[in-house]
């Protein structure tokens, strides 16, 4: 996935892989859904899958957990798909159903039940949702045919129709989940429109999130010197030198300014993108590290600098996600660096 190309992905996968945003997000807005779930049980899995009868293909988010039915205890499936278009994807059941179909060939690989999943669609678009959420519409069917039909139906979560003072009621102990919720919710909106989203973020100080929420804003609004601007107006010049100058140690703004210097001065728009690219993407890194390093300091007190120069030494931006988490997750620093040492995805 292209960072720069796909930033409302990036922002949605980033905040809601943490299982407890997304059960705190079902808790706040499904609780209907959350009312048969056993807290605590949602585990992120993988969300490449492949089925026999379809090429391999990417799911957005998937966890699984513990389903409390009358008293017992069921494996079930939540599967997020994120919808961002600008018009609904008519595509989005028949998706739903390669999950399904795929879920259920890994059960009978594995000789065990069906699982059941339970699909949710989170959009924020401009336009309305126009995709029926029950599929077929069996009214039109005799009931002696109903349960036979296939069930193509999900959870809709349209978050552009959701006032923003119900998210606020719902999540006002979180500054971080209801600042993320509310800039994608507005993303489409004058990028002033986020000047809240900024105030709160920066009386809460959250410096866990505050820099992923910015970097989501300046990719997806292309327009950094606003987003500067308010930054300065809601927290006052010393507190956006202070802000900005950590955001410029990350490189994504001096990457940014320094892209848009290349390309004007080759004159050559091709030259323009390549630095802004570069520039982003090295800034995300620099985010990265920063955050991994900031963690294990909270947590365990002193970080050693050899292990700060071996983490500030990895450039893949997959393995450094995976880091973050293993970050805020790992029972002590000496598993960390025993993790460090593997390989790829086997964190």
């Amino acid at each position: 996935m292209s960072i720069e190309k796909q930033p409302h992905d990036w922002f949605f996968k980033t905040i809601f892989s943490k299982e407890e945003n997304t059960e705190n997000l079902i808790k706040g807005l499904l609780p209907q859904v959350y009312s048969i779930i056993v807290p605590k049980s949602l585990k992120l899995v993988t969300t490449e899958k492949q089925s026999s009868k379809k090429e391999k293909f990417l799911l957005d988010l998937a966890f699984e957990c513990q389903l409390n039915l009358e008293g017992k205890s069921l494996d079930g499936i939540i599967y997020l798909v994120f919808e961002h278009k600008s018009y609904p994807d008519k595509r989005t059941p028949s998706q739903i159903a390669y999950y399904k179909a795929s879920v259920m060939e890994e059960d009978e690989k594995n000789n065990r039940p069906y699982r059941p999943i339970i699909p949710i669609v989170f959009y924020h678009g401009k336009h309305k949702w126009n995709i029926p959420t029950k599929i077929p519409h069996l009214d039109r069917y005799p009931e002696d045919l109903k349960e036979y039909l296939i069930n193509l139906n999900y959870i809709l979560l349209d978050i552009s129709q959701i006032d923003e003072k119900t998210l606020t009621e719902k999540f006002y102990t979180d500054a971080c989940l209801l600042s993320s919720l509310l800039a994608i919710k507005n993303i489409f909106e004058d990028v002033r429109t986020l000047k809240p989203v900024f105030k709160r973020l920066l009386i809460a100080e959250s410096k866990d999130c505050i820099y992923i929420i910015i970097d989501y804003v300046v990719l997806a609004k292309k327009d950094i010197h606003s987003v500067e601007a308010i930054l300065e107006e809601v927290g006052g010049k010393e507190k956006m030198m202070t802000l900005t100058e950590k955001w410029r140690r990350e490189g994504l703004q001096e990457g940014y300014k320094e892209g848009l210097q290349k390309g004007l001065q080759e004159g050559l728009q091709e030259g323009l993108q390549q630095g802004l690219q570069q520039g982003l993407q090295q800034g995300l890194i620099k985010e990265a590290q920063e955050s991994i390093i900031d963690n294990l300091e909270v947590r365990f007190g002193n970080v050693t600098e050899n292990l700060k120069e071996e983490i500030k030494s990895i450039e893949d931006i997959d393995r450094l996600k995976l880091l973050r988490r293993l970050s805020l997750k790992t029972e002590t620093l000496d598993e960390f660096e025993k993790a460090l040492k593997q390989k790829g995805s086997d964190i």
